[in-house]
């Protein structure tokens, strides 16, 4: 037998696979080559429109990677000291400079005309990026806070009728749960966790608010889902964590994330399930001639606009998500600083005993302006929301994260109404 004429085809079709690997990567690396220089002419055409000058360089050892921002990121985090680190970043390069995000260049900045520039005046020109597609894909995928152009305006025209004054302001049921919070806290005058009550508020409210039933964590503590609040945790933790390590996300394990997320979304499909049922139910009602005459329930709202599960989920967990942390960081937050200042306290509890402990309508709260400055200084000095939702990309490619929570902690958490009373003319305090 001879051998050769066995070999030869084997040998052809290697080279003809080597070959094609070869071309292959050709193709990808003139392709790459194409878009850096499409990004530069378009980072070039900004510059030159409007005379940006080059900020400075944060060090970055790995400059393919960056592997060491990565590791130095991860390690703040686990020393609680991420705060602190950033900001004595921004005090050494300043207050716009450069760094990596894995392959991605990030332009960091604390500036206030960048921050205007991003979130408002040139606000169509950036988008959320890749980072936090791939941060949140998991948990919300097709929710707004990873939604884009087209997919964006869509989630906010979807979301915003729900969100009608006259829709949001059910003082009735807000008052059942703030009786429920005043219940909770322990008349003996023993140590108690604000914050971890204001968490159990705001979840039992959000819940009432989306689905119409409320967890009711404050007067059922034992009975509450610990499970889902712990998930819930996780899975934010979860998603930062994917956001700091960008491409890796997805290939370091993550076990601890999913097991949350499974918790998560077991709730929520559980919820969206039954309101698509109620919802053919109420189409039957309708066809018979007869309406639904019950309270505004937002997922109710939301199933009238569409009927898809995974869409109505991950947009009802944003909504749940906002609605539980953000508020609930606000009450914290404005209670920690109105502790450490007994003058603020007498003048706000002044204009609240002007309604002589009567329960205030909508408009009469709206009208209470002392309130509303102290609120509005409390979300100024420390930010309610991570830094993830923070991040913005450029059109060419540039990713733009900006930190309010640096801002806050550059001025050392100074609480001032007074910035309020010079704006408004009304007499304030500081502390």
């Amino acid at each position: 037998m001879d051998f050769r004429s066995v070999a030869t085809p084997s040998l052809e079709g290697t080279g003809k696979t080597a070959s094609l690997a070869v071309g292959g990567l050709i193709l990808g690396i003139l392709y790459y080559l194409r878009l850096r220089f499409n990004i530069y002419k378009e980072r070039r055409k900004t510059i030159l429109q409007h005379g940006c000058k080059p900020p400075s360089r944060f060090p970055v050892r790995d400059p393919l990677l960056g592997l060491d921002v990565i590791y130095n990121a991860i390690r703040s985090v686990k020393r609680k000291t991420f705060l602190s680190d950033t900001k004595s970043h921004y005090e050494k390069y300043g207050n716009t400079h450069t760094s990596r995000l894995t392959t991605y260049p990030v332009l960091c900045t604390i500036e206030p005309e960048n921050i205007k520039t991003v979130i408002s005046t040139n606000f169509k020109d950036f988008v959320t990026g890749t980072s936090r597609r791939m941060a949140f894909g998991p948990f919300m995928a097709k929710s707004i806070l990873v939604a884009d152009g087209v997919e964006w305006e869509h989630s906010r025209a979807f979301l915003k009728p729900s969100f009608a004054r006259s829709q949001v302001g059910d003082l009735a049921t807000l008052e059942v749960h703030v009786e429920n919070l005043i219940k909770a806290m322990p008349r003996d005058g023993s140590t108690m966790d604000l914050a971890e009550l204001f968490l159990r508020y705001t979840a039992d409210v959000t819940t009432d608010f989306m689905f119409g039933e409320s967890i009711l964590s404050l007067p059922q503590p034992e009975a509450f889902a610990g499970d889902l609040t712990n998930a819930c945790r996780d899975a934010q933790l979860g998603a930062e964590h994917r956001f700091r390590l960008g491409v890796f996300a997805d290939i370091v394990p993550n076990r601890a994330f999913y097991r949350a997320l499974k918790k998560v979304h077991a709730y929520m499909d559980a919820h969206v399930d039954k309101t698509l049922s109620q919802r053919r139910a109420q189409k039957e009602l309708e066809g018979d001639g007869l309406s639904d005459t019950g309270r505004f329930i937002f997922s109710k709202e939301l199933a009238k606009l569409t009927d898809d599960r995974l869409v109505l989920r991950d947009q009802l967990l944003a909504i749940f998500m906002a609605g539980r942390d953000t508020t609930a960081a606000l009450l914290s937050n404005i209670f920690f600083v109105l502790a450490r200042n007994l003058e603020v306290w007498k003048k706000l509890r002044e204009e609240i005993n002007s309604l002589n402990g009567r329960k205030p309508t909508l408009d009469e709260l709206k009208g209470l302006r002392y309130l509303g400055f102290c609120l509005n200084e409390s979300k100024k000095v420390v930010m309610m929301w991570p830094d993830i939702v923070l991040m913005w990309v450029s059109r060419s490619s540039q990713a733009i994260p900006y930190s309010s929570r640096i801002i806050s902690y550059r001025d050392e958490g100074h609480y001032s109404s007074e910035r309020w009373r010079r704006r408004w003319g009304i007499p304030g305090l500081s502390f």
